[in-house]
């Protein structure tokens, strides 16, 4: 009994560690890397697009798994099943390598902007005052200039 705890224990610390890395890998990152892939299949659930984060296999040729089947694997501590079966690929998640991937076909849904942008100034129209200082129009002033 003592001895499972433990082993329950250490994986409950190792799957806490594996999260805050995640959210550090995307806080480093941003959300440059957040949208839809087009044309990609999640390897261990089946779904097309991939919609959010994509992360890759370092070690696999061609391994590519959603934001929620990375969760599930958890650095190696969790489960990697493959749902596609397309490929031999190997369901013991210690075998496993992941990082953020966006390629050619991926469209970024969140714009990369920091905070709101500043609203420019109205653009002058011909019968209000010139901005110059003149006191004159802006059409009989500085419009044709």
């Amino acid at each position: 009994k003592v001895a499972a705890a433990q082993a329950e224990r250490e994986k409950a610390a190792a799957v806490q560690k594996f999260q805050e890395e995640k959210k550090t890998e995307i806080e480093e990152k941003g959300t440059a890397y957040y949208g839809e892939h087009q044309g990609i299949t999640c390897d261990a659930c089946a779904t097309v697009p991939i919609f959010g984060y994509r992360y890759t296999c370092k070690s696999c040729a061609s391994h590519d798994v959603c934001e929620s089947c990375y969760d599930a694997w958890a650095g190696g501590t969790g489960v990697m099943p493959n749902g596609l079966a397309k490929q031999i690929l190997s369901t013991n998640p210690a075998d496993h390598s992941f990082r953020l991937h966006k390629d050619a076909t991926f469209k970024s849904v969140v714009k990369s902007g920091s905070g709101p942008t500043a609203k420019s100034t109205p653009k002058l129209k011909p019968n209000d005052t010139c901005d110059c200082g003149s006191g004159k129009k802006f059409k009989k002033c500085c419009m044709n200039k």
